[in-house]
């Protein structure tokens, strides 16, 4: 069980960790590895400092080609 003192000095890490995670700047993988959070304790604790999830550009991958392939194959 952690101490206050130490609770005290993770936590403005953990408010970092999240705040770069919400803005996109780090994976969900690199911040469960630097805080030691489990995906479901990841957005409890976004939603305690009233942060958002991350946003993700999709057409980096879902591009007119991956589309017409879809399209091919659901369509």
């Amino acid at each position: 069980m952690e101490t206050a003192v130490v609770a005290d000095a993770v936590r403005p890490q953990l408010e970092q960790l999240l705040a770069a995670y919400s803005e996109g700047r780090i994976s969900r993988r690199e911040l469960e590895q630097s805080s030691g959070l489990w995906f479901g304790e990841i957005l409890d604790e976004l939603a305690r400092h009233g942060l958002p999830l991350p946003r993700v550009d999709t057409s980096e991958h879902f591009n007119e080609a991956q589309r017409n392939l879809f399209e091919r194959v659901f369509g």
